[in-house]
């Protein structure tokens, strides 16, 4: 269990359900030796999760999920960055979250009666931490829609009555965000964001040129398949691999802590990806 290691989590500070340190502090109940807290286009809970690892004495690691601006769901973590560009930056994409769900949110009242109020209640803490998670949560329990997939589907996604645009950092602005602020450079869950290798292939080194490290190849639903083509680029390219399990907590009750579809994460993958800062 020492051995385990999880790189791609979530707090309440985005779409996740527990306090970055009820984060630290199920990691340490589940054996593991690192984990990194991933939050969507925010430090916010930074701080508190470092200070309770260190309390726990388990190895924390601060990062980030940057969504970019891509046709797809194509998102970039960010492990270890800091310094005064990466807060200036980091705090434009969380004024850009904000505006973005305010629009999303007055919308979804205009068309269904559902307000902010509703939205956020036991789940996120403020219109910040609100995610589109959340709102397809509050579509589905109002009874619009079967399911949160089916909720993003017909509404929430690109192009559907309640989605909005928002201010995004293209995948290589990304990527040069948290190379130039001494981080390490993950593309997380690839197979979200193109259907082929050849499209992997493309992206993966258009990322490399402007610094990418490693690609997710270890995730909480992967199929094997998906595993092996996400591996293939990765060599193909000349990146490392990470892995996480994109933990959610009670937003996403079949992913576990640690967890990923061919067991877990070893701490080698960390030691090789900290070369590289």
């Amino acid at each position: 269990m020492k051995n385990r290691v999880d790189l791609h989590t979530h707090s309440n500070k985005s779409d996740g359900t527990l306090t970055p340190r009820e984060l630290a502090r199920a990691a340490k109940a589940a054996g593991l030796a690192a984990i990194a807290l991933t939050d969507h286009d925010t430090d916010d809970g930074i701080e508190e999760f470092m200070a309770e690892c260190d309390r726990l004495g388990i190895e924390g690691i601060p990062g980030i999920e940057i969504s970019t601006d891509f046709p797809r769901l194509l998102h970039i973590v960010g492990l270890y960055p800091h310094g005064e560009k990466y807060k200036s930056t980091v705090a434009r994409l969380k004024d850009a979250r904000l505006e973005r769900n305010l629009k999303m949110l007055k919308l979804i009242q205009d068309k269904f009666g559902i307000t902010p109020e509703e939205v956020l209640e036991g789940e996120a803490s403020d219109a910040q931490s609100c995610g589109r998670l959340h709102m397809a949560k509050a579509i589905v329990k109002r009874g619009y829609a079967k399911s949160v997939d089916d909720a993003f589907d017909r509404y929430l996604k690109r192009g559907r009555p309640c989605y909005a645009e928002k201010f995004s950092l293209s995948p290589a602005d990304s990527v040069r965000l948290i190379k130039d602020c001494g981080g390490i450079a993950v593309w997380a869950h690839p197979v979200s964001a193109v259907d082929t290798v050849d499209e992997m292939l493309e992206a993966a080194k258009k990322m490399k040129a402007a610094g990418l490290d490693a690609m997710e190849c270890m995730y909480n639903n992967f199929t094997p398949e998906q595993s092996e083509m996400c591996r293939y680029a990765a060599e193909k390219v000349g990146l490392m691999q990470s892995g996480g399990s994109d933990f959610h907590g009670g937003n996403k009750p079949d992913v576990k802590l640690g967890a990923v579809s061919e067991g877990f994460v070893p701490y080698e993958i960390l030691e090789r990806l900290k070369t590289v800062i």
